[in-house]
């Protein structure tokens, strides 16, 4: 029974990591964690979040690798709008934590977030940090929330579910590409902003 256990959850991990690592057109994590608990009653929910996490992790920091080398083959004038968002955070470490953080603990795909960080080469240990801690939160309110909803949770419409989160962060990737950030934070007054935090 527990070599049993062990297996699934080291299966949670191997998953999670495959899930993570590819860019678009796979399910949520969330989604495939709850589907183990529902699946496995007796795994344990903050373990089933702890393991899903680990394989995120590994899954996203192959992702921003792999963008930092696509990402010399971005054009300049659009590489140039992601690099003014890298400059604003340079250096602000905990900034980038605290975004990423708040960013993480909602059930939204993350991979613009790693997509984006790898080309434009923002410093990758807050970004992991923050996303670690905040997906343990969400990981785990959310298969605590669909346990106990899992005989409501059969009924969604998982794939309108996967195809809206692939969406989004598709459209989340184009808009931090093709956007000029630099005249977008000039007309906020963002640049007077970010010296009082």
């Amino acid at each position: 029974m527990i070599i049993e256990g062990l297996l699934a959850y080291f299966e949670i991990t191997f998953i999670s990591f495959l899930v993570n690592i590819i860019p678009a057109f796979v399910p949520p994590t969330w989604i495939i964690l709850s589907l183990y608990k529902i699946s496995n009653p007796e795994l344990n929910i903050l373990a089933i979040a702890l393991f899903g996490v680990i394989g995120s992790v590994l899954g996203r920091l192959g992702m921003y690798y792999y963008s930092n080398v696509l990402g010399k083959y971005v054009p300049k004038s659009h590489k140039s709008n992601i690099k003014y968002i890298a400059k604003l955070v340079k250096g602000k470490k905990l900034r980038l934590f605290i975004i990423t953080f708040l960013y993480s603990l909602s059930p939204l795909p993350s991979n613009f977030l790693f997509i984006i960080s790898g080309i434009s080469g923002m410093e990758l240990f807050p970004i992991v940090l923050g996303f670690a801690l905040g997906r343990i939160l969400s990981y785990s309110s959310l298969v605590y929330g669909s346990f106990r909803i899992f005989n409501y949770f059969t009924e969604l419409k998982i794939e309108n579910l996967k195809l809206l989160a692939d969406l989004s962060g598709i459209l989340l990737s184009i808009i931090f590409i093709f956007v000029d950030w630099k005249k977008v934070f000039k007309k906020l007054r963002f640049h007077k902003l970010s010296i009082l935090i």
